[in-house]
């Protein structure tokens, strides 16, 4: 009922035209358990959900879910507009074989029915579910106060996806007074070393390099915290170009295009495609970073963690 480490938002592949790629969602799957994560996340704010019917929805979770082969958990954005229908989408994943909900508040700034929609989908579901903190996306800010309540009274919360920033000092205020609750950090890894510093468990991102990720919480917990410093800073330029609203999508999946991961890296219309200029950008940045001799290193033991 805890969750630390890497935990990954994936993105949702297509092929040229927008159609589902069902072979590169394996692919993708058992490239990123190879790389160290310990979770996986579908139909989170990176997987294009709302462009999606609701059966390529449930062939998501599935065909996620047989990849993944019990190896590491899958984890379901299931949040919605309206109580019932987020009962109806959290019930479904977990019939398609998710290990716990992703959720996002209802639309509503207030208290009294964000705890009663939680409290609901706590009762109807009884599975894990991971608070999804991010109010620039949601629209919506989960108070400490509030967020310690469905904590304390509610079963099933026992972990927070915290993207509302400042992060560091949320996260020094949810740690104090929730000891038992899991923190994992977002926004696409910015403030990762500083979420660990607070007492964070670890992250849950969509940055397309979670091998990087995962040596850097490794070696954040194993005490070599020069090490962590030496990768986190030598990879947060990529961070920082990954993280640009409106096109950070496609510019991961093109990340995963460039690794093998997956075969395309198209994003469904409205979504922005990476331009010529921007592949100039981002291969400047790859080039720059090194971080595919900087992944090489941790694993041939040049940098130890």
């Amino acid at each position: 009922m805890s969750l630390s480490g890497v935990h990954v938002i994936m993105p949702t592949p297509f092929d040229g035209v927008g159609k589902l790629d069902l072979e590169s969602l394996h692919t993708l799957t058992h490239f990123l358990i190879d790389k160290g994560a310990n979770g996986l996340v579908v139909l989170g704010v990176m997987g294009e959900a709302p462009k999606l019917g609701e059966a390529e929805q449930e062939a998501i979770i599935r065909e996620t879910v047989q990849a993944a082969q019990g190896r590491v958990p899958v984890f379901v954005g299931s949040g919605a507009g309206g109580t019932d229908l987020a009962i109806q989408k959290s019930t479904r994943a977990m019939e398609l074989g998710a290990s716990g909900l992703l959720v996002a508040p209802p639309p509503v700034q207030n208290d009294i029915v964000i705890f009663e929609y939680y409290q609901r989908i706590n009762n109807a579901v009884g599975a894990m579910i991971i608070l999804h903190d991010y109010p620039v996306g949601t629209g919506i800010l989960l108070s400490v106060p509030l967020v310690t309540r469905l904590h304390s009274e509610l079963e099933h919360v026992r972990v927070i996806k915290l993207e509302d920033t400042p992060t560091g000092p949320k996260t020094s205020a949810l740690r104090k007074l929730n000891p038992h609750l899991s923190i994992l950090g977002g926004l696409g890894g910015l403030y990762m070393l500083e979420e660990l510093e607070r007492g964070a468990n670890g992250i849950m991102t969509g940055f397309s390099y979670p091998d990087i990720l995962q040596a850097i919480y490794t070696a954040y917990t194993s005490g070599n915290i020069s090490v962590a410093q030496k990768i986190f800073y030598q990879s947060c330029a990529l961070m920082r170009y990954e993280f640009q609203p409106g096109i950070g999508t496609a510019l991961r999946k093109e990340v995963y295009r460039r690794r093998g991961a997956i075969r395309n890296a198209y994003v469904r219309h409205p979504g922005t495609q990476v331009d010529d200029t921007m592949q100039k950008e981002l291969e400047q940045i790859l080039e720059f970073s090194r971080l595919e001799k900087l992944v090489a290193s941790v694993k041939t033991g040049e940098i130890r963690l």
